[in-house]
């Protein structure tokens, strides 16, 4: 098989899934199309090594099969490769979005190549796996302790994973793990981190910025949501920096911004190293990242990304 379009709301099934086709080989190339252009995938994919060597392609982002477009320039570029194949080159197209049936390239694949759709997985099958994957560890578990871990992490296997190697650090040798240890490791609510988040943000702290937006993507938390607790933050301490500037007084700050005495205390010390020209251009910068989102000009994930990128760097 020499192309495959593999399809999963979990990035660790994707992976699980690649590493089944590629097996041990290191001749692996990686595309992302948020970056890269399908241009440049198809240039690589028709390349024959002088070797005659099979390589692998994976290529990231591949929406197009989803909700997203390609240009008629690319979908005839595609639909050509897919008529006549290199036989060396083995490609993966990633698609986390609902794959759309109804497109001529998704027939293709599905007629002639390989499309997985790969199903989240359900609670009870999330528990097996880690109590195997513990087990395999020489960690000892009870049934209780893994029902609270997969609850909390909303059923969703990307993010009880990534709790399960934060747990394997945490004690750093096999051992049994208690339920009140699960309980007092397992990761904060999704409010909770949507609000770590934009203080990370807001502190410039460009490493935590970026591992929680990780982890909020995971959870699938819609980026306007955080644009908003974004803007909502900024626009509070323009606002402060404004009545500073008429040296308002603090319990006057407080009742008209409707803000708890911590609450002031907080955003008077994040607003100190700002300007008040750096606050505006932020909140223009987000109105206008809310806006192109709307309008289909930029990748949500993407476009927030790259707004964290500007402000913590």
């Amino acid at each position: 098989m020499n192309v495959y379009v593999v399809n999963s709301e979990s990035y660790l099934l994707i992976n699980e899934n690649i590493n089944e086709i590629i097996k041990d080989s290191k001749n692996v190339t990686i595309f992302d199309l948020s970056v890269d252009t399908l241009d440049m995938v198809m240039v690589e994919a028709g390349y024959v090594s002088m070797f005659d060597e099979k390589k692998y392609i994976i290529v990231k982002n591949a929406n197009f099969f989803g909700s997203d477009k390609l240009s008629e320039k690319d979908t005839n570029l595609l639909i050509n490769y897919l008529n006549q194949p290199n036989d060396l080159s083995i490609l993966i197209f990633v698609c986390n979005d609902k794959i759309d049936s109804r497109k001529k390239i998704t027939k293709i694949i599905k007629d002639k190549y390989s499309l997985k759709i790969i199903p989240n997985l359900k609670p009870y099958e999330i528990e097996n796996r880690v109590n195997s994957f513990l087990t395999k560890k020489g960690f000892k578990v009870d049934n209780a302790s893994i029902k609270y871990l997969v609850s909390n992490n909303l059923n969703n296997y990307d993010l009880v994973m990534n709790e399960v190697k934060k747990i394997i650090l945490y004690y750093n040798e096999p051992s049994y793990i208690s339920y009140e240890d699960m309980v007092n490791l397992a990761a904060k609510t999704i409010n909770t981190n949507n609000f770590l988040f934009v203080d990370a943000v807001v502190d410039n702290d460009l490493e935590t910025s970026l591992a929680l937006f990780k982890d909020l993507k995971i959870m699938k938390i819609e980026p306007s949501i955080l644009i908003s607790l974004l803007a909502r933050d900024f626009r509070i301490m323009l606002n402060l920096k404004n009545m500073q500037e008429e040296g308002r007084r603090e319990y006057a700050m407080m009742e008209e911004l409707g803000l708890a005495d911590w609450q002031l205390d907080k955003y008077l010390k994040k607003i100190f190293p700002y300007k008040k020209n750096e606050l505006e251009s932020i909140i223009f910068k987000l109105a206008k990242l809310d806006l192109d989102i709307k309008m289909g000009k930029v990748d949500r994930f993407m476009g927030l990304e790259l707004f964290i990128l500007d402000i913590c760097m």
